[in-house]
């Protein structure tokens, strides 16, 4: 496979040579949700905003509880996992429990879908509590068995996993396109449902030899959750204001304010998954550099990675304020999504503080969990009181200002924390120039 200039370029300043593969294969599956985005504008154009809206709150309410069953259950699969003594019984206690979890827990919500309506004033939230427990089953199976391609650091698996769920997604949805002059909100639960359904079979299918079950072992039940319980508090805080903020929308204004703000976010995600993928280059690189102890190069690896973000985000965010967020949306989406574009430009205004949390992942690399969770708690905290106020006072063009306050309060947070310990300084932010302009140079020499 012939490896991109872009992607050569980011192993070669953050030290990923060794795994270019694996780097590779997490950027091709990191594009897949790029495209997707596309797609995603496709049922947009399709969708009145307060169907969006509806659509918006389930796939919120969905995802914050695989995040919840991710970290109270499955990081226990790769923590446990390595111990011939405590894997069979860590692999079988993470299903069972899970299952057992996300069934309760969203029968539960089902149950009391009455109040939901009452409580946030929507009749449309009986949708939303009925599909929430049939698509929640079905996930299980595609986010239990992509633990074990994390486990084993398998990203071409990950990437068919992920393949298998956005390919049938994207071919129903065009012929939706063509064939419907307008989708429901049943319509997008026939396109996310052939997608779980297609990608959870693909996964046990490609994944079930690496899983391996059984009760025997000296893994208790105790230690199991004295593990998981504080990863799910990290986790839990951190979620709030990504996911269920259209919940909070939702109290105070009606669906169709949440489904202009929910299409604003789609596009505003790819930013998100970019620093996803930057967690996910950065870490295993400093878990390696610390137990070396290679300071140096780790604050190389913070200050490069952190600089080569900023600038680039930079950039986009230039482009996109000054004209190219509106000519983009305006393109795409019909005119009754046009409050978007104001949305859409006020969230972009994260994306400059979005670079400084990479240094997120090598403070948890150096055991300084409980740090990050408390900047996380108090950043997210910080963005309800926003997400309350702005509600209160019925102020709708400022709907995405506690999404700006999380990403732009936690930032502000891990930067003292850098300049305290890694001497990093705001000039630093800026070092991503010379370093391009060394490399362009090197490259001409040869």
């Amino acid at each position: 496979m012939r490896i991109p200039f872009v992607i050569l370029f980011f192993c070669k300043f953050l030290k990923l040579s060794e795994n270019i593969d694996k780097v590779v294969w997490s950027a091709l599956d990191k594009g897949l949700y790029v495209l997707y985005g596309f797609v995603v504008l496709l049922q947009i154009r399709r969708l009145e905003p307060s169907e969006l809206g509806l659509y918006g709150i389930l796939i919120g309410i969905h995802t914050w509880i695989f995040i919840i069953t991710d970290s109270l259950f499955y990081q226990a699969i790769i923590q446990f996992g390595f111990k011939e003594e405590t894997e069979r019984r860590a692999n079988t206690l993470a299903f069972l429990l899970s299952f057992a979890f996300v069934f309760l827990f969203t029968f539960v919500f089902s149950v009391f879908s009455d109040f939901w309506v009452y409580f946030f004033k929507e009749k449309g939230l009986r949708k939303v509590a009925f599909y929430l427990p049939l698509l929640s089953i079905i996930t299980l199976p595609r986010v239990f068995c992509l633990k074990f391609a994390f486990k084993h650091s398998n990203m071409f698996k990950l990437f068919l996993v992920n393949s298998a769920f956005f390919i049938p997604m994207s071919i129903l949805t065009v012929v939706f396109y063509f064939q419907k002059p307008v989708f429901r909100f049943e319509t997008q639960m026939e396109i996310y449902f052939s997608g779980t359904i297609i990608s959870s079979l693909v996964a046990i299918l490609i994944l079930r030899k690496n899983i391996r079950f059984g009760f025997r072992g000296n893994l208790k039940l105790r230690e199991y959750f004295s593990f998981g319980l504080p990863m799910m508090s990290y986790s839990l805080f951190q979620s709030i204001p990504r996911q269920l903020d259209v919940l909070f929308l939702q109290y105070f204004f009606e669906s169709r304010i949440v489904g202009l703000y929910y299409s604003a976010k789609t596009l505003f995600r790819l930013f998100e998954e970019g620093l996803n993928a930057g967690y996910g280059l950065v870490y295993p690189t400093a878990v390696r550099l610390i137990a070396k102890n290679r300071k140096e190069e780790l604050f190389s690896l913070i200050v490069k990675s952190t600089s080569f973000t900023f600038l680039f985000l930079m950039l986009l965010f230039i482009a996109l304020e000054f004209g190219g967020s509106k000519f983009f949306i305006n393109l795409f989406l019909p005119e009754r999504y046009s409050m978007a574009i104001s949305f859409f430009n006020f969230m972009l205004i994260a994306t400059v503080f979005m670079p400084l949390q990479l240094s997120a992942s090598v403070m948890i690399a150096e055991n300084k969990v409980r740090l990050v969770a408390k900047y996380i708690f108090l950043s997210s905290l910080t963005s309800v009181l926003v997400f309350v106020i702005v509600g209160y006072f019925g102020l709708v063009n400022l709907t995405p200002l506690g999404l700006v306050a999380y990403y732009s309060f936690f930032g502000i947070l891990l930067y003292f924390n850098m300049k305290k310990d890694y001497q990093f300084r705001f000039i630093h932010l800026f070092q991503g120039v010379k370093d391009v302009t060394a490399f362009v140079i090197a490259k001409r020499k040869k």
